[in-house]
């Protein structure tokens, strides 16, 4: 995927109200360098930078989330360590420590909730079309699976959850679609 700069940079910097999803210290193992360095990181949706101090302007890198699988890798040596894996085949691994538990606890949170939640906000305008369309039909609208609430959005599903309630909902605003659109030509032939 190409990734333009500018846009890229302007997200980084937080051009609107919205704050980092999480920022903070890490310790980054690089692939040439086998020690750790201590890096900023700001997670701002699903786009992870890394900066070499906090009040850096440009990152030193970025990691796209989307597709990568988040998983601690501690060891007696390292117990906050974690990483980040590319699914494609070959991907790169990102290795990153943090320097507590609780550190450890909050990044691996909203790393795993960082790819989940840009596809949240796309269920976002299907549910309210969905709404509208069974408002307008004159019938209930089922409610969706039960959902936990973190920062006001449901929770990451299964992948198969969300696909099952994408499809559930399309095929029922595709049935209230047909039906409503059968009454328009009931009353055009009637009326």
């Amino acid at each position: 995927m190409k990734l333009h700069r500018k846009p890229v940079l302007s997200y980084l910097r937080g051009t609107g109200a919205r704050a980092p999803d999480r920022e903070g210290l890490l310790l980054k193992k690089g692939s040439r360098n086998s020690s750790y360095q201590r890096r900023w990181f700001i997670l701002r949706g699903n786009l992870l930078y890394y900066l070499e101090h906090q009040g850096d302007r440009a990152p030193l890198g970025l990691i796209l989330l989307d597709n990568c699988r988040v998983e601690p890798r501690a060891s007696a040596s390292e117990p906050y360590a974690f990483g980040i894996l590319a699914s494609a085949e070959g991907g790169r691994c990102y290795k990153l420590a943090a320097q507590t538990q609780e550190d450890l606890e909050g990044w691996l949170q909203a790393l795993v909730w960082a790819g989940w939640s840009q596809l949240w906000e796309l269920l976002r305008p299907l549910q309210e079309e969905y709404q509208r369309v069974c408002q307008e039909a004159g019938v209930e609208a089922q409610a969706p699976p039960q959902e936990d609430r973190v920062r006001g959005l449901p929770c990451s599903p299964a992948p198969s959850g969300f696909l099952e309630l994408h499809q559930r909902f399309g095929e029922e605003i595709q049935a209230l679609a047909r039906s409503r659109a059968t009454r328009r030509q009931e009353l055009m032939e009637f009326g």
